[in-house]
């Protein structure tokens, strides 16, 4: 496995526990239509944290087209886009224009780094400050808009939508759930566990699934059904993407956790990483909240030890909530967005009270 690690410089700033507060309304859009981005329900969630972070103030969520006109409207004290940068129809100029008339700032959070970052040019001009799902991006980001305008932000899970009852032993009936696109790295891997898969009650759904792995089946799942297998399953893979769309300039390493680590954890389930960067260890500890594993050997390994024993799983999931719910739910990336914007003088400390973005 290699190991890779993001400079000190790009770490997140998820860990910050300063809750800022915000008066006016906040404005979550998107940077592209929702019909072109299928990560789109990621603008809801983290308006949702907006909320949960700060009870009582507006916090309106419009999509890419509407979001000049309730601009204008509400006038927020703060924009943040979401989403990526690879649709060159969409002019991201309109919200920077938008910002401009009601002098709010405009903060980009990109969610497609680095898969798409020959793209990063385009944000140049357009934001105040830019939030990237990717640590290995934040210098490169930074070399282009200027240092302090580019932060590490990972994605999250919303405990609306992701949170689910940690099973016991007997409500348990999967031994192995993985759910997400079949791209090269992702079935070559699941060839090479085929054996030990079919020996298992295992569950792989999504697209672009070869017909020969039986346990496979290309069919999308809702987030409400992911995380029904994820509940019911002893182990749930985390297999990270190797599929670029536009990222031949730099090559850039994906290193940050995706989102499905995140949401797999709320979701009461102990999950399986085939980490190819240690940098989820600034997110969960190895061996009590995750598993970290390197080959099909140390799958076959945790998968055995775990349905020996029962308890050790459940112990694990039970932590990984924990955890996820202390740390990595929308709430806090809102309350480290708010920081951040504070910290760079484009919002105010306000006068109303924060209530804290800790669930239990």
């Amino acid at each position: 496995m290699a190991r890779l690690q993001p400079q000190r410089a790009a770490k997140s700033v998820q860990s910050r526990s300063w809750q800022p507060d915000l008066t006016g309304p906040i404005c979550v859009t998107s940077t592209v239509p929702d019909r072109l981005n299928s990560n789109s329900q990621i603008r809801q969630f983290l308006a949702e944290g907006f909320r949960t972070l700060l009870p009582g103030s507006q916090v309106v969520a419009p999509g890419f087209h509407a979001a000049v006109d309730v601009i204008a409207t509400v006038r927020p004290g703060l924009i943040v886009a979401v989403g990526g940068l690879a649709i060159d129809a969409v002019d991201l100029g309109s919200l920077r224009r938008a910002a401009d008339r009601v002098g709010a700032p405009l903060a980009l959070w990109l969610h497609d780094d680095p898969y798409e970052f020959d793209y990063a040019f385009k944000a140049r001009g357009i934001a105040d400050m830019i939030f990237t799902n990717e640590a290995w991006c934040v210098p490169h980001y930074g070399a282009a808009v200027g240092p302090g305008v580019v932060h590490h932000m990972p994605l999250a899970a919303s405990p609306s939508v992701h949170f689910r009852e940690v099973l016991p032993a007997d409500g348990r009936d999967l031994d192995l759930f993985f759910c997400g696109v079949g791209y090269p790295n992702r079935v070559r891997l699941l060839r090479q566990a085929e054996r030990l898969l079919r020996a298992h009650v295992c569950v792989v759904r999504g697209d672009g699934w070869p017909a020969e792995l039986g346990f496979a089946t290309n069919q999308r799942l809702s987030p409400a059904a992911f995380c029904d297998h994820a509940q019911r399953s002893w182990l749930t893979l985390n297999l990270s993407r190797d599929h670029n769309l536009a990222n031949r300039r730099l090559g850039l390493p994906a290193s940050t956790p995706g989102p499905r680590t995140f949401e797999v954890a709320l979701a009461g389930s102990a999950q399986v990483v085939f980490a190819e960067s240690l940098e989820i260890l600034d997110h969960f500890d190895a061996g009590t909240e995750m598993l970290l594993v390197e080959s099909v050997d140390d799958l076959r390994d945790e998968l055995v030890r775990g349905l020996d024993e029962p308890d050790y799983l459940v112990g694990i999931a039970r932590a990984a909530q924990r955890r996820a719910m202390a740390e990595h739910t929308y709430a806090h990336r809102a309350a480290a967005m708010l920081a951040c914007a504070r910290d760079a003088g484009l919002v105010p400390q306000a006068r109303g009270a924060v209530k804290k973005a800790v669930m239990f």
